[in-house]
């Protein structure tokens, strides 16, 4: 993969638009899988979108700073959480804030499950009894 410099001019591997390579506070507009494929915020966007779709295997989002929200990687939302509670966990843990058994319902109406803390990365099941396809 050639290394990428701000101000080049990409080209998105999931939308096919072109866009300037830029800095967005501590991060960039862009991102890249280990293919090397390039994508916009946009283009992640549309693939975080797709991937909820995929309820044969787990999903990994971020549940928001107040634990409203589930969001991808530059905070676009996914899904709404329906229902936390805290969970009190039995061994030494370096969580950020409490942990939290969470219900999301998606974008596209599936329900999930989790644990995690507010402000960082979740990894959600589907629940079996709620499949919207």
């Amino acid at each position: 993969m050639n290394e990428i410099k701000l101000g080049d001019t990409l080209t998105c591997a999931e939308t096919g638009k072109q866009f300037i390579a830029a800095a967005c506070g501590i991060t960039t507009n862009y991102a890249h899988d280990r293919e090397g494929n390039v994508y916009s915020d946009e283009g992640v966007d549309i693939g975080e979108r797709r991937a909820l779709l995929d309820r044969s295997k787990p999903f990994t989002g971020y549940l928001s700073e107040d634990a409203y929200k589930l969001t991808g990687w530059k905070g676009n939302v996914l899904g709404r959480v329906t229902r936390t509670s805290t969970v009190k966990v039995a061994r030494r843990s370096y969580a950020h804030g409490p942990v939290l058994a969470v219900r999301v319902i998606d974008i596209h109406g599936g329900e999930w499950f989790g644990r995690g803390s507010p402000g960082m990365c979740i990894t959600l099941r589907p629940c079996k009894f709620n499949n919207p396809n």
